[in-house]
């Protein structure tokens, strides 16, 4: 009778392999600090790594097998099917910020990648997203590039979103308007009334900004001292006017005493517009000229006005 541990020794070295395999990967699942989960095309979850007890509600005995949608609220569950289906319907990894609530019920914000899985003729049938905590990360890099004083991003990112805006608005065929904001005669209020009243209106500015530019996309910005910068498209000059115009009047309204700024004796803005049209060959700094000339033009005519 022959020996059965000599007979096919090939699959058995691949069984091998195959449980080797299989105890990495479960090892993968159990100790990594990271999310990993595969989804079907209707959103339900197949498989999740340990790491997912980490996160609010989440239930062992039901997370794998419910849909995405009764296991977040439904803001979150629309901002990571979203990805999902992208990755399915475009054929490729997503990359994508998203955020889910721990269960000390605090917000983290995972950069994640989502790929399609393949089956063997092409077809996708289910997603893997792979998710690392940035939380830490993402407020580091927050803090280097946001106004201490105002809560409004820097010129350090600026700097660094214009390039960006500016190549995605070529892409999309839109225009951009780069808006330049002066406190007028901030040197004298300063002087008369304190740095620390001073940095009251530099905050008011900031608000009467985020009061008009809340739209997706838009970018408010601190320069340094009383200058500031607003990046955002629009349908056209008089739309971009007309939002500039609502950020000069907001910060009219509040009527801040400022004996030094006749003839109204309140503080008062001025404001200069440059266009940016999508096949524009200008680099950032003539652009940026081009809307501080529109600013000297302002100040001219008067100061309280918009000039393009």
């Amino acid at each position: 009778m022959p020996d059965r541990t000599d007979i096919h020794p090939q699959p058995r070295a691949e069984l091998d392999e195959l449980r080797e395999s299989d105890r990495v990967f479960r090892a993968l699942l159990d100790n990594a600090p990271i999310l990993i989960s595969t989804k079907d095309l209707h959103g339900n979850v197949t498989m999740a790594s340990r790491h997912f007890e980490m996160l609010d509600g989440y239930d062992a005995a039901t997370f794998v097998g419910s849909n995405v949608f009764d296991l977040f609220a439904r803001e979150i569950a629309e901002q990571l099917w979203h990805s999902d289906r992208k990755a399915a319907l475009e054929k490729r990894a997503v990359h994508e910020e998203e955020s889910v609530y721990h269960r000390d019920k605090t917000l983290h914000t995972y950069m994640t990648v989502k790929f399609p899985l393949l089956d063997d003729n092409g077809e996708v049938y289910a997603t893997c997203a792979v998710s690392t905590d940035i939380t830490e990360t993402k407020a580091a890099r927050d803090d280097s590039v946001t106004d201490e004083l105002t809560g409004l991003k820097n010129r350090r990112y600026f700097n660094i979103r214009f390039n960006e805006e500016q190549k995605r608005a070529h892409r999309d065929q839109r225009t951009l308007t780069l808006l330049l904001i002066d406190v007028d005669r901030f040197k004298e209020y300063n002087d008369t009334y304190g740095h620390p009243q001073g940095d009251a209106v530099l905050k008011a500015v900031a608000d009467a900004m985020r009061q008009t530019l809340h739209r997706p996309g838009d970018l408010c910005f601190r320069i340094g001292g009383d200058e500031f910068a607003c990046l955002f498209a629009s349908s056209g000059p008089d739309e971009s006017e007309a939002l500039a115009e609502q950020i000069r009047a907001d910060m009219a309204a509040r009527k801040i005493p400022h004996q030094g700024n006749p003839p109204g004796g309140y503080v008062t803005l001025s404001l200069g517009l440059a266009f940016i049209p999508p096949d524009s060959a200008l680099g950032r700094d003539d652009i940026y000229q081009q809307a501080d000339q529109a600013l000297y033009r302002a100040k001219h005519k008067g100061r309280n006005i918009i000039s393009r």
